[in-house]
């Protein structure tokens, strides 16, 4: 390690309690720290069971993700250690051993883990603040614990238009939250939610806003919050590209690219801040390493460099030459796919291409003998895109001096090791990676498939016009009887 790492040096001997770890950005901080900070003493990552599977089973499972290849070899995997329990359940879910073990070995935590559902009812959404308030609990006990960091979002305080690095009056002190959870049964909290959100869009925002205050008000020793913004596939590391799930901008880019998707309520000109998971691992990392040297409680708004920083629309015009460049052979359509800005008409394409397409689809499938399957999940990609468009089609200015600062202070060395500043990103080369990374990843196509899918893409290309023509042309036709039958009448 360089004596100029000073990052490095701190994750030295550190034992790391990590919950989270088994998330997208979870993995790569694990990556991360084994690959660059190979000396540390070990780190402890809480998972839990998850459909069928043991928190071993998982465990086991989460080293064969390719974002591992690069360590494998080196086998560093044996300082990852599994803590069985669950952020769901009460204390943790942690056994008596376990819970003895990271109060007394523990020296750093890093609470990445949170139900980041949109859709999700209140009750389920509170897991956020609980497992928060259970954590800092723990931490309270920790003897040797040196530094505390939550992973809370750019959108906590999203109410606000300016979104300032400090703490916000929450709509509810989280004991009263708990409290009001607690004491009600599901169908009264479900019918009192719209009223307790106000203007916050969603239960995950809401229940993330309480947290930061919790994490404000407990534990007595130096602490940080990092609020990243919408966090995307690896930029750099440990390969470019990598993204392990089809849900956020990613998965909205891939499905337009494979012709599924094909309407998107934004505003073009309004700022997309797009963050990639390698930078905001960096960017946790080293917030430990400065809480813990200046002994304070600061928030990071990690939402890259406003010197550099795509619009909607920029980010969609750069994603599609990349869509032509590395296609799919699974494509299902040719590319087609628009940001609208009115939602009137949003909606009316949303109908036109998307809800009548699927059930022609269907009825398609019914007549062959198959399962049906377009209407479900155009359904499901429907109501995804309107849980997001209230992020597409609003903007916010982002408070940055507390990021651009630490920034500033690192050494040379860390900054080639833990880099996160955007200024000067490539967001050309970045969209291309990003979607070769979701067709190799997401889609498991090698590179050895491009030209079937430049080959699919022509016959599509054919198809779809020959589509367009028909349609106008049955149209012009249908015009032309109408007029002719009115005509006639008179």
């Amino acid at each position: 390690m360089s004596s100029d790492a000073q990052i490095g040096e701190f994750y030295k001997e550190q034992t790391i309690f990590l919950t989270g770890g088994t998330g997208f950005l979870g993995k790569i901080l694990i990556e991360k720290l084994l690959r660059q900070c190979w000396d540390l003493n070990k780190i402890y990552v809480l998972v839990r069971p998850k459909k069928d599977k043991s928190p071993e089973e998982r465990f086991e499972e989460l080293f064969e993700y390719p974002c591992f290849d690069l360590i494998k070899c080196k086998n560093l995997s044996k300082k990852v250690f599994l803590i069985s329990g669950d952020c769901q359940k009460p204390l943790l879910g942690l056994g008596v051993q376990d819970a003895d073990l990271l109060k007394k070995e523990t020296t750093c935590i890093i609470h990445a883990a949170a139900n980041v559902k949109f859709d999700q009812s209140l009750k389920e959404a509170s897991q956020n603040v609980r497992a928060t308030r259970d954590v800092l609990e723990l931490a309270k006990q920790m003897q040797n614990l040196k530094v505390f960091v939550h992973v809370s979002t750019a959108f906590s305080n999203c109410v606000h238009s300016h979104i300032e690095e400090r703490f916000y009056t929450p709509p509810m002190k989280s004991e009263n939250f708990l409290a009001l959870v607690d004491d009600l049964d599901d169908n009264t909290l479900q019918a009192i939610t719209p009223k307790l959100l106000g203007d916050y869009p969603n239960t995950y925002i809401y229940t993330k806003c309480i947290t930061e205050d919790l994490v404000k008000t407990c534990l007595q020793v130096p602490k940080a919050i990092v609020r990243p913004a919408i966090v995307i596939s690896t930029i750099e590391e440990p390969v470019a590209g990598w993204v392990d799930n089809l849900y956020g901008v990613i998965g909205i880019a891939l499905v337009a690219a494979l012709g599924i998707l094909r309407s998107m309520y934004a505003k073009k000109n309004n700022p997309a801040p797009l963050v990639p998971v390698d930078y905001v691992a960096n960017c946790t990392l080293a917030v430990a390493w400065k809480a813990h040297r200046s002994g304070t409680t600061t928030i990071y708004n990690y939402t890259g460099h406003r010197k550099n920083m795509l619009t909607w629309g920029r980010f969609m015009e750069i994603v599609e030459p990349a869509c032509w460049e590395v296609p799919s052979k699974k494509i299902v359509w040719y590319f087609c796919f628009k940001i609208r800005e009115n939602q009137l008409w949003h909606k009316i394409c949303v109908f036109f291409l998307h809800t009548m397409v699927a059930y022609f689809v269907d009825f398609v499938l019914i007549c062959v003998g198959r399962p049906t399957i377009a209407v479900k999940n155009y359904r499901r990609l429907n109501k995804m895109m309107d849980l997001i468009s209230y992020f597409s089609i609003r903007s916010w200015s982002f408070e940055q001096d507390n990021v651009l600062e630490l920034w500033d202070q690192m050494a040379k060395e860390d900054k080639k090791m833990f880099k996160f500043s955007m200024e000067d990103t490539d967001w050309v080369k970045y969209a291309r990676d990003s979607i070769s990374g979701a067709r190799m990843y997401l889609l498991k196509e090698t590179l050895d498939t491009i030209p079937k899918g430049q080959k699919k893409v022509k016959i599509m290309f054919v198809v779809h016009y020959a589509v367009v023509a028909l349609f106008w042309y049955l149209l012009y036709k249908f015009l032309i009887f109408v007029a002719s039958s009115l005509c006639g009448n008179f």
